[in-house]
């Protein structure tokens, strides 16, 4: 995915310099290796070398969450109210749920990648009370590996905040969760929309049926793995009730 705009452009000496002093430490004694996020510590898979996860923690915190950014989940108006119970589908090393956890009543990380099982429960650990690793995928039918949020959600207390990232499955988890978005409890949901051409339009019909009113993220992104226009996309949609 390419962000077209001059704050993402690496060949700036304000980019280089920040990539440059992106620390990458070590824990002796998980044998992991982890970055400082919000004087938080976000670790990564065993295998990975400093460089990878140099480039990688700089392309999630310095791009991807950069204000202006198509991808940034959040915003100034878009926040996690205190004591939600968020559900952070596509979860991968676990930004999004280690920037918000101190704000959530329970905070569930649903990952199907063994590659981040070791990481995620180290850089959970010290909030394992509140927070569920989840290693299924969320979807529209429940069976061995895949689970409904309607299904999962069946005999627990509903999420407040949904965060969907699952490569084009996005439909799919909303379709399992036809309870959950005509619930009250449920109030915000932010899905990405750039993985498939028309899920913007998609995306959105399905949650305005549901009562959400939806806005986009600023800007666009501009895709190089699709042939399908349009190649300029709309990187999130941001709903409420």
């Amino acid at each position: 995915m390419i962000y077209p705009y001059e704050w993402a452009d690496n060949r700036s000496e304000t980019y280089q310099h920040k990539f440059t002093n992106t620390q990458v430490f070590t824990d002796e004694k998980l044998d992991l290796q982890y970055t400082i996020l919000d004087n938080r510590r976000l670790y990564f898979p065993k295998t990975w070398t400093t460089d990878k996860i140099r480039e990688y923690y700089f392309g999630l915190q310095e791009i991807e969450q950069h204000p202006l950014c198509p991808h940034r989940y959040l915003s100034e108006k878009f926040t996690i109210d205190d004591g939600s119970i968020v559900v952070d589908c596509g979860v991968a090393e676990g930004n999004f749920g280690l920037a918000i956890v101190e704000n959530c009543k329970r905070l569930y990380l649903f990952e199907p990648d063994e590659v981040w099982m070791e990481p995620l429960n180290a850089t959970f650990a010290p909030w394992k009370e509140r927070v569920s690793i989840v290693k299924k995928y969320l979807s529209d039918t429940t069976d061995d590996m895949n689970i409904t949020l309607d299904d999962f959600f069946a005999e627990k207390e509903y999420p407040n905040f949904l965060k969907l990232d699952v490569e084009g499955y996005e439909e799919r988890v909303l379709l399992g969760a036809d309870k959950i978005l005509e619930s009250e409890e449920l109030q915000k949901v932010v899905t990405c929309t750039y993985h498939k051409a028309d899920d913007e339009q998609t995306l959105g019909a399905l949650l305005r049926s549901h009562g959400f009113a939806t806005v986009p993220s600023h800007g666009y992104t501009l895709l190089s793995i699709d042939a399908k226009p349009p190649y300029f996309r709309r990187g999130l949609l941001r709903a409420t009730k």
